[in-house]
């Protein structure tokens, strides 16, 4: 499989969120919520917008506590972890005043817990340096963050990350697959991974391993005709006689 970056229709979707939300009036105000169901490619997504432009991406963690969360932060800046939290912060405070870089932070949901007290953590941040941030999560992560008025009125935009497209697809297997597919086999591959980019991705690999075996210079739906694309881990095989169920 090919390396490269894919700029679906949800790359699109926070790129109009960052814009939105850089012309916010009220500084404070600098949460987006992303939502999406699992397997879509929030994570991939958002990590490599980061890597792109330069931004800090860190991923929250179920063990995580208040200083765990600074010093990660902390590290991918490249500032010093010594100290006691409120000075660990102080310099995470300093530095994003200067550079104005925005902050992503995947698998949100861990910050919300029985309280608030590290999403408050992020709420100090961004109130006094006025920067973004990026909190990535499951489709129910805003309801979390609503129980907390105090941090809910800080959210500029709240983004839905949306399945896969057949445009997106097709643009995925442009970017990624060493072999040409047919276009009736971008509709199967579509319908198959039910839109997540996670088993687009499995169902690539699995294409090109058959192609190869087989000598096929292009994959035509006769070739993948009652296979199984891709494999869920519930180890539910996603293929035309499930979709046909459904």
């Amino acid at each position: 499989m090919k390396k490269g970056f894919v700029k679906t229709e949800n790359f699109k979707r926070l790129a109009e969120a960052q814009k939105l939300v850089e012309r916010r009036g009220a500084r404070e105000a600098g949460l987006v919520l992303v939502k999406g169901h699992y397997g879509i490619g929030k994570s991939e997504l958002t990590e490599r917008w980061a890597a792109d432009s330069g931004w800090v991406f860190v991923r929250a963690k179920v063990t995580w506590t208040k200083r765990a969360l600074l010093d990660e932060l902390a590290d991918k800046m490249g500032l010093s972890k010594v100290g006691r939290n409120q000075e660990v912060q102080a310099r995470i405070i300093g530095k994003l005043a200067v550079d104005m870089v925005p902050m992503i932070i995947d698998e949100a949901d861990f910050l919300v817990g029985s309280s608030a007290s590290l999403l408050e953590v992020v709420r100090d941040i961004t109130d006094l340096t006025g920067t973004m941030c990026f909190l990535v999560g499951m489709e129910q992560f805003p309801m979390k963050v609503a129980r907390h008025g105090h941090i809910a009125s800080r959210v500029a935009k709240v983004v839905e990350l949306l399945p896969l497209s057949l445009a997106d697809v097709k643009a995925t297997v442009l970017a990624k697959c060493e072999v040409p597919l047919a276009d009736e086999v971008l509709h199967e591959l579509l319908g198959q991974a039910n839109g997540r980019m996670r088993l687009v991705l499995n169902a690539i690999a699995n294409i090109e391993q058959w192609a190869q075996a087989n000598s096929w210079t292009k994959v035509e739906l006769e070739h993948i005709k009652g296979r199984p694309l891709c494999t869920e881990f519930s180890g539910v095989q996603l293929g035309r006689r499930r979709g046909a169920a459904e």
